[in-house]
């Protein structure tokens, strides 16, 4: 019987911007109607929520393609991970200071509590993101901190696990644990040999286990 390695998760290379990126969190929801009358209807959502990515690249120099190239390469198609993050909202609106970190066990749903955060600020607005574990977040409300540090975040999309008190809280560069939605996301090398040029590759969040 084959046995398979465990898959190493590469990191989007640093220094290669898209022209352009579109990030989405894709939910996952169940409307139920009358099947008579088509009347009322409830609206049940779903858990398995997940984030899509398309990044478009206008002219690479051929070390940055090169970079790219080769780490896309290494993935090996759909087999393959790697933490990416929204180049395009890579930082904060928020106040984002500190060293903040879950604060108590047993913790899940939309909400976490946290602490050792910049005390009596504004710490994350509505839209930021930030990381817990492997999982990326968005947050849907304001968070204010309290005299203490201490924030509860209101976010989308629900924890998939629930983290250890103490487990860090990433705000700036946040990342999924993104792969190519399908084999044929590698970009043609451009006829100018020190160039690559004008390609759109697309990922979608891979929730493994």
């Amino acid at each position: 019987m084959a046995e398979f390695a465990a898959v190493a998760v590469l990191t989007f290379p640093s220094g290669v911007y898209p022209k352009e990126c579109v990030w989405q969190l894709v939910t996952r929801t169940k409307t139920f109607r009358n099947p008579y009358n088509n009347a009322g209807g409830q609206d049940l959502t779903l858990p398995g929520a997940y984030w899509s990515a398309k990044l478009s690249f206008a002219t690479l120099t051929r070390a940055k393609a090169q970079s790219l190239l080769g780490t896309l390469t290494a993935l090996d198609g759909t087999a393959g991970r790697i933490q990416m993050w929204d180049h395009a909202f890579a930082s904060p609106m928020g106040n984002g200071g500190g060293t903040p970190v879950v604060d108590g066990n047993g913790q899940t749903g939309n909400t976490l509590n946290i602490r050792n955060c910049t005390p009596s600020v504004t710490w994350l607005n509505a839209g930021d993101y930030f990381q817990c574990g492997n999982q990326l977040h968005i947050m849907i409300a304001d968070a204010v901190t309290d005299s203490a540090g201490k924030c509860t975040l209101q976010f989308r999309a629900a924890l998939r696990e629930s983290p250890a008190d103490g487990a860090a809280i990433t705000v700036t560069q946040a990342k999924a644990i993104m792969r190519l939605v399908d084999d044929k996301q590698l970009p043609r090398r451009s006829t100018n040999s020190r160039v690559l040029s004008d390609f759109t590759i697309e990922f979608e969040e891979a929730i493994d286990g």
